[in-house]
């Protein structure tokens, strides 16, 4: 569940472009809510690769991925968060220089695409795969990013991240 909300904050803060906020917010509204209680959110690097960097570089930063992947949290969901679904993460996130190029939802599944500018000279394009249950969810990130900043020039992450419904919240 906060996996697919990050992932809407992320493409929600991309205000003034095509789709609007307006009719995120609304494909989002098909997503379905999730339950209250405790959940444990686990995620697991799948993906690294640093285009045009040498091979010392790639195992380098690779490793530092390794050293703090997977991670894991819980986090508890109120039942007016819930209530809510994904709408304040999508209210709350109005920053940032991007641009949607695809987004769907539907009860179960969330697929999405967005170019951002980070700064003057790093751009990033993320995309997402989803899917949703009341207790549990799951996102697949590919991130590719390009600059000057970036050894080799540009490099591309992927994330997994599943959450689970453990329980209740603890008082």
């Amino acid at each position: 569940m906060a996996a697919i909300g990050l992932c809407l904050a992320l493409v929600a803060g991309c205000k003034d472009r095509q789709p609007s906020d307006r009719q995120v917010l609304a494909e989002a509204g098909k997503l379905a809510k999730p339950l209250p209680g405790l959940y444990r959110s686990t995620t697991s690097l799948t993906a690294f690769e640093l285009t045009g960097a040498d091979p010392q570089t790639e195992d380098m930063m690779r490793d530092r991925f390794a050293q703090v992947m997977p991670q894991r949290r819980e986090f508890c969901v109120t039942p007016q968060a819930a209530a809510r679904g994904f709408e304040d993460m999508l209210r709350q996130s109005q920053q940032g220089d991007c641009e949607i190029e695809r987004f769907a939802a539907d009860k179960a599944r969330l697929s999405a695409q967005m170019r951002c500018r980070v700064g003057p000279r790093l751009t990033s394009t993320v995309s997402i795969e989803g899917t949703g249950e009341p207790n549990r969810s799951h996102v697949e990130l590919e991130i590719v990013q390009a600059g000057p900043s970036v050894p080799g020039g540009s490099e591309t992450i992927g994330l997994s991240v599943d959450n689970v419904r453990i329980g209740e919240c603890r008082r």
